[in-house]
């Protein structure tokens, strides 16, 4: 060890790092990383430090130690650079530990200190091995143009190093300088790697071939490559290039690339669907099924369906004979990838798979077929409508794609009857239909459906009322609503008179902010909040005063927010001391309107909160405001501010008040 004269810690933890007891050794290297952290703003320090523990490093004595001390020089990071730059070029057994070191901790402009190493034919080969590897690692223009001398080196492993280096680098590599590679058995597959990120079209031609090759593993990599390539080529509009050369390519190729679905390696099986995609090749749709589970091949399996244009419905239908369980939903969602017209043989699939005991596919038949899906298919999907859970909401939501497609919405009437169900599914998903389809038309049925003996339905047909309108009598039948039995019936309709915004809903609102239950008050207050009237402030007043429920008094705050009145300021200022955080954020939102000073006074008090979202939303409030006096304290909070979220909120709140100067 050097005379570096170090602080105590550090001395007493880098003696423990040989210890004979690997989990001394642990606590050691743990107990450094810890002091490093403390010592960030000391880099002298901390240059020091890696001073001392290179040297350990490279010791021939200290070989328990090696392991880690890397690991420490590592997190020490790049004040670690200097000290082991002096030391880099110097030869040695403890040359390659410094590079392997080098390739974690430094950056491209470092590749130059490696050069000499590489290029050094009478150095040991496997430090010429390192230093190639950890210009891969380096990465940038200045390593990459090292390694590609390499290719030329008389050595099989150098070569074999430096293609490796340069597929981590993903450096893109004259096609030239790799032609001769791929020729070559034992560097085919290293040089059809790096083809991949040549960004150039001559690569196709090298590549597509390989597709072919005796070995597994250079068809794999051939295939990833030509995947590279086609997303390289596409923004300069040349990916067409790879298209042809696999439409042209044979019954036997393709064959091949369809093994690749049984790779072990998921990118594999990935590139594979990619280029079946690519070249047309409609036979791949059938084995895709297998393999779907995978959220990355399903997205790509449907993509690659999307590329079969006109062949697709045959193949689909081809795929369909005798498929259940998983694949079938499988198969379904396929139907819904491809592009254009998908005939009506495959609707007549989707039709059938909305009865599917696997729930999953049934439920993707109806998502699918809003899409696909005509006129004629509305009976079928207004009887699965009647289906519980999320098979019927998805028929529902169906119908009204297809209706809003058609523009028809007497279809409607014409599945339904004049008679319309009261209970069950599907009665409670009609309601729902009518809602999405805003037909006001309706609007005396679910004024009927409001005295369904069915819960469910109830809430259904107020929720749908709110979106038709208020004609028809639906803000009389909202209102008679309020007395329902149930709260959850209560509460839907106090948000629908809220959309309404009909000026008869005020009164039954504000008598609805005495109901016994607290979600139905506070969906009250939230209603009487979206209409904004001044004559609805005594009663929210007299809820943030009394009310025990602090979420109904945060939906009262916020109307309150509109008053601008000095009293209602008093009340916000006052609720900003809150022990409640959500109320002293609802405040703090409400303050946004009051041109006061005193109100940019009491949002600047909230920088100092101990909760960093009420610091956020009072530094977004005053960003809002436009005071131009809280510009100083904005600025000095958002150097004290230790939260990024808020600082970032804090920034742009100064940036906005300065714009409006």
């Amino acid at each position: 060890m050097n005379d570096i004269e170090l602080p105590h810690p550090y001395r007493h933890w880098i003696g423990r790092l040989s210890s004979a007891a690997w989990r001394e050794r642990k606590e050691a290297s743990a107990a450094l990383l810890e002091q490093v952290e403390r010592d960030r703003e000391h880099p002298g320090r901390l240059a020091d430090v890696a001073d001392v523990l290179l040297d350990v490093l490279a010791s021939p004595e200290a070989l328990t130690e090696r392991a880690s001390c890397h690991e420490v020089l590592v997190g020490i990071g790049t004040t670690a650079i200097d000290p082991l730059l002096r030391r880099i070029a110097i030869p040695g057994a403890s040359q390659r530990l410094l590079v392997d070191l080098l390739a974690e901790i430094g950056k491209p402009a470092h590749a130059r200190y490696l050069h000499a190493i590489v290029v050094d034919p009478h150095a040991d080969p496997n430090l010429r091995a390192s230093a190639a590897s950890a210009l891969g690692r380096l990465g940038g223009q200045d390593a990459a143009s090292i390694l590609v001398g390499l290719l030329r080196d008389p050595s099989e492993m150098l070569r074999m190093h430096a293609l490796d280096a340069l597929r981590r680098a993903s450096a893109r590599v004259e096609v030239g300088e790799l032609r001769e590679l791929v020729a070559q058995r034992f560097t085919r597959k290293a040089a059809a790697a790096v083809l991949g990120h040549s960004a150039s079209v001559e690569a196709v031609d090298l590549l597509v071939p390989l597709l072919d090759d005796k070995t597994s593993s250079v068809r794999a990599v051939a295939a990833r490559s030509l995947v590279l390539l086609e997303a390289d080529l596409e923004p300069m509009g040349r990916s067409e290039v790879v298209h042809r050369a696999l439409r042209r390519a044979s019954g036997e190729t393709l064959g091949r690339v369809r093994e690749l679905l049984a790779h072990e390696l998921i990118e594999v099986q990935a590139a594979a669907i990619a280029l079946c995609g690519m070249a047309s090749d409609s036979e791949m749709v059938p084995l895709c099924l297998e393999v779907m589970d995978d959220p990355l091949l399903h997205e790509q399996v449907l993509r690659m369906v999307g590329r079969l244009g006109a062949d697709a419905p045959l193949a689909v239908a081809r795929a369909g004979d005798g498929v259940g369980g998983r694949a079938r939903e499988h198969l379904v969602r396929i139907i819904g990838a491809i592009q254009g017209e998908v005939g009506a043989e495959l609707v007549a699939l989707l039709i059938g798979a909305l009865g599917d005991a696997y729930a999953e596919a049934a439920v993707a038949a109806a998502e699918v077929l809003a899409r696909v899906g005509d006129r004629s298919c509305l009976a079928e999907l207004f009887r699965a409508m009647g289906k519980p859970g999320v098979l019927g909401a998805a028929a529902g939501d169906a119908i009204v794609a297809l209706v809003q497609h058609s523009g028809e919405t007497t279809d409607l009437d014409l599945i339904v009857g004049s008679v319309w169900p009261q209970t069950g599914d599907l009665a409670a998903n009609l309601c729902r239909v009518v809602g999405e389809l805003k037909s006001d038309r309706h609007a005396p049925q679910l004024v009927a459906m409001l005295g369904s003996p069915d819960v469910q339905v109830r809430v259904a047909a107020a929720i749908a009322l709110g979106k038709v309108g208020g004609g028809h009598g639906g803000v009389s039948g909202l209102s008679f609503a309020l007395a329902d039995e149930e709260p959850e019936v209560r509460a839907a309709t106090c948000r629908s008179l809220g959309w309404l915004a009909a000026p008869e809903s005020l009164q039954p609102l504000i008598g609805a902010t005495h109901d016994p239950a607290p979600s139905v008050r506070a969906a009250a207050v939230q209603a009487l909040v979206a209409l904004d009237r001044p004559t609805a402030w005594p009663r929210l007043r007299s809820i943030i005063a009394e009310e025990s429920v602090f979420t109904v008094v945060v939906q009262a705050i916020a109307g309150l927010g509109s008053s601008e009145l000095d009293e209602d300021l008093h009340r916000l200022m006052a609720l900003c001391s809150s022990p409640e955080w959500e109320v002293v954020k609802a405040a703090a939102r409400a303050l946004a309107r009051f041109r006061q000073h005193r109100a940019t006074a009491a949002l600047l008090g909230l920088l100092d909160h101990e909760r960093w979202d009420v610091r956020w939303i009072a530094a977004e409030v005053l960003g809002e405001r436009r005071d131009a006096t809280a510009l100083v304290p904005l600025r000095r909070a958002v150097v004290e501010e230790r939260d990024e979220s808020v600082q970032n909120v804090l920034r742009r709140s100064i940036q906005a008040l300065e714009r409006a100067l």
